[in-house]
């Protein structure tokens, strides 16, 4: 605030004018100083107010009280903004950490670091906003001009100003001829569907390779098109016994509900809790609040995560968060459910157990499942695939596309022969800040040069959080991370990020520039290399990992594979002790996955690396590491 006093001394209170030689009014300074007080007394009272009423606590009001919807989110929607400001600025911190900034450096230091930050959240943000968008209408919010609550347990929920489509429908739920999907400016078109059809009560397991559009149908089938994805339909597209463009992608919500690949984006982002975010959907069909509670329990049960209601979605793993958004799905009790890779950060085990509930679910209500997953996965818990994507066209029948195995490929680094231990895990402990227990107890491990282990073990058990210990961006409550005999802690940003390199679950998170070319050079930046040896490095781990000709092509406008691989290659360029790989073959099919682990093999660091694929980690690890209910098994 004293920099507006000065200010207003200077300006209004006619300070500047006085230096400057003018004649001042003496009630000016008074005028100035009153003004200056009103402004701090609505500061101070709106700080207070946050203090001692935290924003989750006035979001609930707002959201639970008797505005209209509409006004309630404009309310609500600067707290909300910030909150995912916050959310989004610590993961680009960790991931400048990752690759060597400062960011907790000298003032120059943070300053210089600035761009890196900005550019990054700022991208990240506007980047979701239609993922995010697409949620909402998704979660039916706006449907009706009042919402139900379940912290009004009185009321019988408010009338519905418009009418569902009947339940009574008896035909094909999905019917498509002569579809397509043109993108906007395009000439060529993108998809084209000959037939493809799902009646009630039935399953249609659809299976493609990356870029191959089934996020594409995906965003067809719920209505999204031409409202969250450019572009245009062509041909009979029916859904429900209705053209699917004659209804919005929010008017389509009580009958259709798809589950994006990555589970943040198909959440909300205006709850607090586990609960919360699967009652937020039906609260939003104005539905009496005891049918509510019953959806939000039988959907909790189902999926498996009963136990994490009073958690915050914002805390959760990959794995859980996954469930968290099927559970919200199934929570609206759809008659169309589309699952775009909505399966690939459960573990195994899980998800084989939730693919039956699925099913049955979808036989006895006479519903439509609609499942779209990548070829030749060994451990997916669906059937046969009846149809598949190839070259633009969606056919019957399964994709004959197979896996094929990688060919140890020559490395750019000699091999070390130094047998020290590169990675000591020392009787390591954590605890997340107000949990009354820790989630990793007393763990150690070992892990010598050129060692490939793989870390295992169910959602939520805290293998990403290891992760993280290891590369040096969390403090351990007791214990230590040595890497080659130092506490990974006590390194500075730019050795870390020489000597461990990190891919993070969402590749998003490590992509600080606008081409493929900066982004990788980034990682080269402090590189006492030539110019010509730099861009030399470069098109070699470009060359690798399958993105040559793609250097001035920007990062998010590449399909998952290709992102991922944008990072993996700024991991290529240099060459450190250890690799830490949180579930890096999650966005491959099979010929990119071949591609990385070609990648993987020619590489001489040790590498520890989280997957739920048992395929992979047996095939290719030699180590195992199992971690569950806080402990690490070697």
């Amino acid at each position: 605030m004293f920099p507006l006093a000065l200010g207003f001394w200077l300006i209004h209170g006619g300070a500047l004018q006085l230096f400057l030689g003018s004649l001042v009014q003496p009630s000016r300074a008074v005028w100035a100083l009153g003004l200056w007080l009103r402004i701090l007394s609505v500061i101070s009272a709106s700080q207070l107010w946050l203090e001692y009423i935290p924003p989750p606590v006035l979001i609930r009001s707002l959201f639970a009280g008797r505005l209209p919807a509409s006004w309630a989110f404009l309310l609500a929607s600067p707290l909300l903004l910030a909150g995912q400001i916050r959310i989004r600025a610590a993961q680009v911190r960790e991931a400048q950490l990752s690759r060597g900034v400062p960011v907790h450096g000298t003032f120059f230091e943070r300053a210089s670091s600035l761009a890196a930050l900005v550019f990054p959240l700022v991208l990240g943000l506007l980047n979701e906003l239609p993922a995010r968008s697409a949620a909402l209408d998704m979660k039916g919010f706006g449907l009706f001009p009042r919402r139900s609550s379940l912290a009004r347990e009185g009321e019988t929920g408010a009338l519905p100003a418009l009418e569902p489509a009947p339940q009574t429908f008896n035909g094909k739920v999905v019917e498509l001829r002569e579809a397509a999907f043109l993108a906007p400016g395009e000439t060529k078109l993108v998809l084209e569907i000959p037939e493809f059809s799902v009646a009630p009560g039935d399953t249609a397991f659809l299976e493609g390779g990356n870029g191959s559009g089934k996020s594409t149908l995906s965003s067809m089938l719920s209505g999204a098109v031409p409202e969250h994805r450019g572009g245009s339909i062509a041909g009979e597209f029916r859904v429900l016994g209705e053209d699917v463009t004659s209804r919005s992608c929010l008017a389509w919500s009580p009958d259709v509900q798809s589950v994006q690949q990555n589970p943040v984006l198909s959440l909300s982002g205006c709850t607090f809790t586990v609960r919360e975010e699967v009652a937020f959907g039906p609260e939003n069909l104005a539905l009496p609040p005891a049918e509510i509670r019953a959806r939000v329990e039988r959907a909790l049960d189902l999926t498996g995560i009963a136990h994490l209601g009073d958690r915050n979605p914002a805390c959760l793993s990959g794995g859980e968060a996954q469930k968290l958004a099927l559970a919200s799905a199934l929570a609206m009790t759809p008659r169309l459910l589309v699952l775009d890779e909505a399966f690939s950060r459960i573990h195994p085990a899980d998800r084989h157990s939730l693919a039956s509930v699925f099913r049955r679910q979808t036989r006895e209500e006479g519903t439509a499942l609609v499942v779209l997953e990548k070829p030749g996965n060994v451990s997916s818990p669906w059937f046969p695939p009846a149809w598949h994507f190839r070259d633009g066209r969606l056919l019957p029948g399964p994709s004959p596309v197979r896996s094929r195995r990688p060919a140890a490929g020559s490395s750019l680094f000699p091999e070390k022969k130094d047998d020290r231990p590169v990675l000591v895990i020392d009787d390591l402990s954590f605890r997340w800040k107000g949990e009354t227990s820790p989630l990793l107890r007393s763990l150690n491990a070992v892990l010598r040069p050129g060692e490939r282990a793989a870390l295992t073990g169910p959602n939520g058990a805290g293998k990403s959080t290891l992760m993280r210990l290891c590369a040096g961006l969390l403090e351990p409550e007791c214990g230590a991370v040595l890497l080659g005999g130092v506490p990974v802690g006590s390194m500075a940003p730019g050795e870390r990020a020489a000597r461990i390199g990190f891919l993070f679950q969402d590749a998003e998170r490590q992509i600080f520039h606008s081409t493929v070319a900066g982004e990788v050079l980034f990682s080269l930046r402090k590189s006492a290399l030539s110019p010509d040896e730099r861009m030399e490095r470069m098109r070699q781990a470009l060359s690798a990992t399958g993105l040559s000709g793609k250097e001035e092509k920007h990062p998010l406008d590449l399909n998952a594979a290709e992102r991922r691989m944008v990072a993996v290659a700024s991991l290529s360029v240099r060459e450190g002790d250890l690799l830490l790989l949180d579930e890096p073959t999650r966005d491959f099919d099979p010929e990119w996955q071949a591609r990385f682990e070609e990648w993987m093999l020619s590489r001489r660091e040790a590498i520890v690396a989280v997957s739920h694929d048992p395929e992979f980690t047996g095939r290719l690890f030699p180590v195992s590491w199992s971690l569950g209910g806080g402990r690490l098994t070697t």
